[in-house]
C-alpha cells in the first residue's frame, strides 16, 4: 500500500471536501463522501451507515475499502467498536490494537485494521440516524486536524441522511394518501381555480363513467348550470379566512357523465395550496344512488316490520316440540347443524333460534341463500375478493364468512353450492381458514355454521353431486323440520297468529276463526308449508268484506273447498276419488286457461292458487299438458 500522510486542514482541503461531494445526491453522494473522507484523512477505509433499530444493525450506504467499494454490507453492532458509538452516542477513537479489543468482530482482520474512529449521525431532534467511521492499518493518534475533517464529513453525511429520511417519509405519506384517495367510496375530483380537472380517484371514474384521462384539463364533469354555482362557491371560499377552508353543498350541483347523462349531486368543496397555487377538492355523491339506498332501507325496514311478531316459532305438535327440544340441546354447543325439511317449513327461523340461544348471540348472524347467488359469484360472496381479482372487482371486499366472525353463518339451500366451492367450505369447517379470491393471504375466522337444505344430500353424495366428506362435516347434528301437513293443530295456531299480525298492521282486530275455516285449513295438505299458509291468510284478509273475517272462499285453493264439500249423495269419498275430483277440476281450469299456469287469465288465478302451489299439485297428481303426454 502506498504511504499516506495526514492531510492538514487548510482552505484547499475544505474546498476539495465540498467540491468532491457537492454534485452528488443519494447513493452517489455517499460513495463520493466515503472515498473523499478516506483520502482527506489519509485512512485506509471509510464508511457511512444507516441505523436499523429493529435487529440492532447498521447498513452501509457506502463502504470504501482502500481500493474498492464493498457492496451490500450490513452487520449487527454487538461486539464491535460501532456498538460503543451507537450505545453511548459519542465519538469513539480506538488508537491501536482494535482487533484485540474487539475480537468478536471477525471483519476487522481481513481489512488489516489497527485503529478505528467513529461518530454517530443524529437527526435535528437527537434521534439516531446512523454512523460514520474510518479504519486504518496504522495506529491513529488524536490529531485535531483529522478530527476536524472527520466532523465536517459527519455533518454532511447527517444532513444527507436527514434529507433521505424526509424524502422517504414524504413518499410513504404520498403512498398512503394515494391509497386512501383511490380506495375512497365517494367520488373525489381535484380542480383548479378555473374549474378544470387536475385529478380524480377510481370512484369518480365510476360515477362519471369515463376514464380520468378524458376529463383531465376540462370542466366537463358538471353541467353548464352547475359551473356558475361552483364558480361562485370557489370565489366565496377564496375569500374565507384560513380556518374556514371547506363548504357543504347539499344540492344544486348537477354532474355530467361521459355517456351524456346527468345526475343530481351533493358535495363538499375544500381549498388547499401547493407551491403557491390554489386547488380545490370536490367530494361528490350521486344523489340518485342515495335515494335508491334510502328506498332499499325503507324496503328492508318494511320487511322487518312484516316479520315482527312472526319471528317466534308457533306450534304445539309433538313433531315441532321435538325439533325445538333439539334446538335447545344443540344451541349451547358450537356444533355444526344441518337443518332439513321442505321449502317453507321455517328453516331460517330455526337457525335464528339456534343463534339467539347460543353463546354467540351477541355476535353477527349472517344469512346466505346459496340458491339465490349465481354459481360463479358464490366464492366471492362467501369468502371475499381482492381488488382486480376478476372483471368488475374494483375494490377489495370482505366475504360473508369474514362478516360472520365471532358469530353464526346460515347457509340456506347449501345443496346448490357448486362442487368446486364445496372443498373451500370443507376447509373452513375443518381449519377455520380460507384465502379470498385473488389473494395469497390466509384469513382465519371463528364462525359457527348452520346449514339447511330441502334436497337429499345423501343421494346427491352417492351420485357425486355433493362431497361426502362435506356432508359428514355439515351433518354433525341433523335437525329435521316436519312439514305443516304433519303438524296437526299447528296450522290453526299459525293461521290465528298470522291473522292477528296482518290485521294489526291495518289497525284492525282479526275475527276468531270459524269451525268451518279451521276444518278447511286442517284438510289442505299445504305443499308450500308455513310460507304458503302465511300468504293464504294475508290474501284472505285482503279480500274479506269487513277486513276482519278470513275470506277462505277466494284465498284457499278451490281444490281444498271441493274436498270440504260433501258428495251429492252424501257418500264419503275415498282418497283416490278425492284426487280424481281435484285432478278433473285442475284440468278444467288449465283447459279454460289454454294451459297457461300463472299471470292474468292463468289457471292459478282461476283456482285462487299460488302458481307454485298449482305446479306442485299438478306434479303430485300427474297432470301434464296433452302435448307433453305424447
Amino acid at each position: 500500500m502506498a504511504a499516506r500522510e495526514d492531510t492538514p486542514l487548510d482552505p484547499r482541503t475544505l474546498r476539495e471536501i465540498v467540491e468532491g461531494t457537492a454534485p452528488a445526491t443519494g447513493e452517489a453522494f455517499f460513495d463520493a463522501l466515503a472515498i473523499h473522507l478516506a483520502r482527506a484523512t489519509g485512512k485506509k477505509c471509510a464508511w457511512v451507515t444507516e441505523w436499523i433499530e429493529e435487529g440492532r444493525r447498521l447498513r452501509a450506504l457506502s463502504f470504501w475499502a482502500g481500493d474498492r467499494y464493498i457492496a451490500d454490507y450490513e452487520y449487527g453492532i454487538e461486539g464491535t467498536a460501532c456498538e460503543t458509538v451507537i450505545e453511548e452516542c459519542r465519538l469513539v477513537l480506538v488508537p491501536d490494537r482494535v482487533v484485540e479489543i474487539y475480537s468478536a468482530d471477525k471483519d476487522l482482520v481481513p481489512l488489516g485494521a489497527v485503529s478505528y474512529l467513529g461518530v454517530p449521525l443524529l437527526d435535528t431532534d437527537g434521534r439516531l440516524l446512523g454512523h460514520l467511521a474510518v479504519l486504518d492499518d496504522r495506529p491513529m493518534g488524536e490529531d485535531e486536524r483529522v478530527l476536524a475533517i472527520f466532523r465536517i464529513f459527519a455533518g454532511r453525511a447527517a444532513a444527507e441522511l436527514r434529507r433521505l429520511r424526509r424524502d422517504r417519509d414524504l413518499r410513504e405519506r404520498e403512498r398512503r394518501l394515494s391509497a386512501l384517495f383511490d380506495s375512497a367510496m365517494d367520488a373525489i375530483v381535484e380542480i383548479d381555480g378555473d374549474l378544470r380537472v387536475t385529478g380524480m380517484n377510481a370512484a369518480a371514474e365510476r360515477v362519471f363513467r369515463c376514464d380520468a384521462g378524458k376529463l383531465m384539463g376540462t370542466d366537463a364533469f358538471v353541467t353548464r348550470a352547475a359551473k356558475g354555482k361552483l364558480a361562485y362557491l370557489v370565489a366565496e371560499l377564496e375569500r374565507q379566512p384560513e380556518g374556514k377552508r371547506s363548504i357543504w353543498i347539499p344540492d344544486g350541483i348537477e354532474g355530467a357523465r361521459g355517456t351524456g347523462e346527468t345526475f343530481p349531486a351533493e358535495a363538499t368543496l375544500s381549498r388547499f395550496e401547493v407551491q403557491g397555487r390554489t386547488y380545490f377538492t370536490l367530494i361528490l355523491r350521486d344523489g340518485n344512488e342515495r335515494l335508491e339506498a334510502e328506498e332499499r332501507l325503507r324496503y328492508l325496514r318494511a320487511e322487518l316490520d312484516e316479520l315482527h311478531g312472526f319471528d317466534e316459532i308457533v306450534g304445539q305438535s309433538p313433531a315441532l316440540r321435538q325439533a325445538l327440544a333439539d334446538v335447545e340441546r344443540v344451541a349451547a354447543t358450537d356444533a355444526t347443524v344441518l337443518v332439513t325439511g321442505e321449502t317453507g317449513t321455517g328453516k331460517e327461523l330455526i337457525a335464528r333460534a339456534i343463534h339467539r340461544k347460543s353463546a354467540r348471540a351477541k355476535g353477527p348472524l349472517v344469512t346466505v341463500n346459496c340458491a339465490a347467488i349465481p354459481a360463479n359469484l358464490q366464492e366471492s360472496e362467501l369468502f371475499g375478493h381482492e381488488k382486480g381479482a376478476f372483471t368488475g372487482a374494483l375494490q377489495r371486499r370482505d366475504g360473508r364468512f369474514k362478516l360472520a366472525d365471532k358469530g353464526t353463518i346460515f347457509l340456506d339451500e347449501v345443496g346448490e353450492m357448486p362442487p368446486e366451492l364445496q372443498a373451500k367450505l370443507l376447509r373452513v369447517l375443518q381449519e377455520g381458514e380460507f384465502e379470498p379470491l385473488g389473494s395469497a393471504r390466509t384469513v382465519r375466522v371463528d364462525v359457527r355454521v348452520v346449514a339447511a337444505t330441502n334436497r337429499d344430500l345423501g343421494r346427491m353424495a352417492k351420485e357425486g353431486a355433493f362431497r361426502a366428506d362435506l356432508l359428514y362435516r355439515l351433518n354433525v347434528f341433523p335437525l329435521h323440520l316436519p312439514p305443516l301437513r304433519e303438524r296437526g293443530e299447528d296450522v290453526v295456531l299459525l293461521a290465528e297468529a298470522f291473522a292477528r299480525g296482518f290485521a294489526r298492521k291495518r289497525g284492525r282486530t282479526a275475527a276468531a276463526l270459524s269451525p268451518d275455516a279451521k276444518a278447511r285449513l286442517r284438510r289442505y295438505d299445504w305443499p308450500g308449508n308455513v310460507r304458503e299458509l302465511q300468504n293464504v291468510i294475508e290474501r284472505a284478509l285482503i279480500t274479506s268484506k269487513d277486513g276482519r273475517t278470513l275470506n277462505l272462499d277466494r284465498a284457499l285453493p278451490e281444490a281444498a273447498a271441493a274436498v270440504a264439500a260433501p258428495a251429492p249423495d252424501d257418500r264419503v269419498l275415498t282418497v283416490t276419488e278425492v284426487e280424481d275430483l281435484e285432478r278433473r277440476n285442475i284440468e278444467r281450469a288449465l283447459e279454460a286457461a289454454g294451459w297457461k299456469i300463472s299471470g292474468e287469465g292463468g289457471a292459478a288465478r282461476l283456482l285462487g292458487l299460488n302458481p307454485n302451489t298449482l305446479s306442485s299439485r299438478m306434479k303430485k297428481l300427474g297432470i301434464r299438458k296433452p302435448a307433453d303426454r305424447s
